[in-house]
């Protein structure tokens, strides 16, 4: 745990408990107090901070490494190729790291470049003796390898370009598996989710048999199956956010290109219309299962999953046309001798396919004497791809400053090739766990309501019981000794809390799926819907099913 601690900032186990666990133990005694002796609660709430705070205490160091491990190989491709592209600027090793420090994109390695700098200097160690001193604490095996080598390295004064191009090949290798290792890891998670939506619908089911057994209102039951389905829907949502690396497709910029702009337009159109549609349907047509208005006022939400979809391919097309694109700009640029517009403007004959407009764009804006990093901004934000822009970013910053434009050009392109190809399977392994996910939930309605329906035709059949003129005396007696009294179940109020389970759940299995292909948020709409009409018409056919079947068995019609 002590790699841990230091990792979070603290100098030692004895600081990390005083300034964290101490503090927090305190209020936790305070809270336990303060609920049960002076606002009478029950003692289980004082007990539950001090659960809670002990659980904090233990969990923080171990959940901040891993975030911060997770934060390194987010941004190890990006730290890399920005490592290649400048060294063939022939700079020192001080300015290699000083400008590494200064990226405050690549995260957590940035962090760990300025502190490299501080001990190399303030601290009079030298740069070699402080990557050796980083790569210890370093939470990711990777980049304390490379800070591993780079002391070697410097330690016996060979050139840092020729380490830092050799280096693109280790470092890719080796955050290629630690990608495919995290692809693992979701497809471990996918398995858990799954089996956890399977279990809870079991328990659910067998939750809703308590009226029959210990007489509960199927109310409350029902209340408390809602809570702990979105516990673990959230649950899920958060590992995946703090636990496993992401790689977005589209980028965050201001500048938007025109896909996005029509896909923003689009939204705010059909939202309005999304909420009208609900209202109307139901609050005026009279006996409308609430599940059924709420997936009719979602359908019109697909036109947005279908627009993100279009989006998303479209910026697929620019990710694959980029590296042919800025290895031929490098090649130009180092056989013109740096002359970027009149390079540019060689490479407009050819043929980029989807991205030739943007590099017309791009080739105008420097024509007419827009600033440089602006018109490469421009350029990165017009083609939507979150990869394009931090790697755009790194060419123009590398040539502009002096860099071999040559090799500039093909260390990104390579690179870029190589996520690329990591991507496909991150996008296979989604689309598997799309067919995964709508299994769980036919999965998880069916079992819910079939269980419903025959604890409602159970209920019905015991107050029945307790109310024949047959039965009296002595049986009445035996019957109230073996079955409690059983209140009467409300299918419409079961009906409502079951739907709400079934938008819960299909709103988190459709964000899901994008979180992990890292598309546009926005395309879940097209699984949304689908899960919804899903769950609506099973909600419809379940119960019918259930009480013919039940009737059958009861009549004693069953076939043999």
């Amino acid at each position: 745990m002590e790699k841990q601690i230091l990792a979070a900032g603290y100098a030692g186990a004895e600081e990390y408990f005083l300034k964290l666990v101490l503090p927090i133990m305190f209020g936790c005694i305070g809270a336990f107090f303060i609920t049960t002796f002076m606002f009478n609660l029950p003692m289980y709430i004082g007990v539950a901070f001090v659960v809670i705070g002990c659980i904090f205490s233990f969990v923080y160091p171990y959940a901040n490494y891993e975030q911060k491990k997770i934060s390194i190989h987010e941004n190890l491709h990006l730290f890399i190729t920005y490592a290649g592209t400048v060294s063939t600027l022939d700079i020192s090793r001080s300015m290699f790291f000083k400008k590494s420090s200064e990226k405050r994109k690549f995260g957590e390695i940035s962090d760990y470049c300025a502190k490299i700098v501080y001990l190399a200097k303030a601290w009079n160690l030298g740069f070699a003796n402080a990557c050796r001193r980083i790569a210890k604490f370093s939470p990711s095996a990777i980049l304390g390898d490379f800070f591993d080598r780079l002391a070697a390295v410097l330690d016996f004064g060979e050139d840092l370009e020729v380490f830092l191009t050799a280096e693109q090949d280790a470092v890719m290798s080796e955050y290629a598996s630690e990608y495919r290792k995290s692809l693992e890891n979701i497809r471990a998670m996918q398995e858990v989710f799954i089996s956890i939506t399977i279990s809870i619908a079991f328990a659910i089911s067998s939750a809703l048999l308590l009226p029959l057994l210990m007489g509960t209102e199927i109310t409350v039951v029902i209340r408390y199956c809602l809570v702990g389905l979105i516990f673990v829907d959230v649950l899920l949502i958060m590992m995946i956010k703090f636990f496993i690396p992401s790689d977005r497709l589209c980028h965050k910029l201001k500048i938007k290109d025109e896909g996005t702009k029509m896909l923003n337009r689009t939204t705010m159109i059909v939202a309005p219309v999304c909420l009208i549609i609900f209202v109307l349907l139901f609050f005026l047509v009279k006996g409308l299962p609430f599940i059924f208005s709420a997936a009719a006022a979602v359908t019109p939400l697909a036109i947005v999953g279908l627009y993100a979809n279009k989006e998303e391919n479209i910026v697929f097309k620019r990710d694959k046309a980029y590296p042919s694109f800025i290895r031929a700009l490098g090649s130009t640029i180092f056989a013109r001798q740096g002359g970027v517009i009149s390079s540019l403007m060689a490479l407009r004959v050819h043929d980029f396919g989807v991205l030739q407009q943007t590099i017309i764009n791009l080739y105008r804006r420097l024509r007419l004497g827009s600033e440089k990093m602006f018109s490469w901004t421009r350029f990165a934000g017009e083609s939507g791809s979150n990869l394009i822009t931090y790697f755009t970013h790194i060419f123009a910053e590398s040539v502009y400053i002096g860099g071999n434009a040559e090799k500039i050009g093909r260390i990104i392109s390579d690179n870029f090739l190589r996520i690329l190809n990591l991507r496909k399977l991150r996008i296979q392994l989604a689309a598997g766990m799309r067919g995964a996910l709508y299994g769980a939930l036919v999965g998880f309605v069916v079992t819910i309501y079939m269980s419903a329906t025959i604890t409602e035709i159970l209920s019905g059949m015991f107050s029945g019981a307790f109310q024949s003129d047959q039965i009296s005396g002595n049986a009445a007696a035996l019957f109230a000794s073996v079955l409690p009294a059983v209140p009467p179940v409300d299918m419409v109020t079961i009906g409502m809390y079951i739907a709400f389970m079934i938008i819960i759940h299909s709103l988190i299995s459709s964000a899901v799926i994008k979180m992990i292909d890292g598309g546009k948020i926005e395309a879940m709409f097209i699984d949304f819907p689908l899960m919804m009409w899903i769950g609506a018409v099973l909600s419809w056919i379940l119960p019918r099913v259930s009480r013919w079947a039940m009737g059958t068995l009861v009549s004693g019609d069953a076939p043999a």
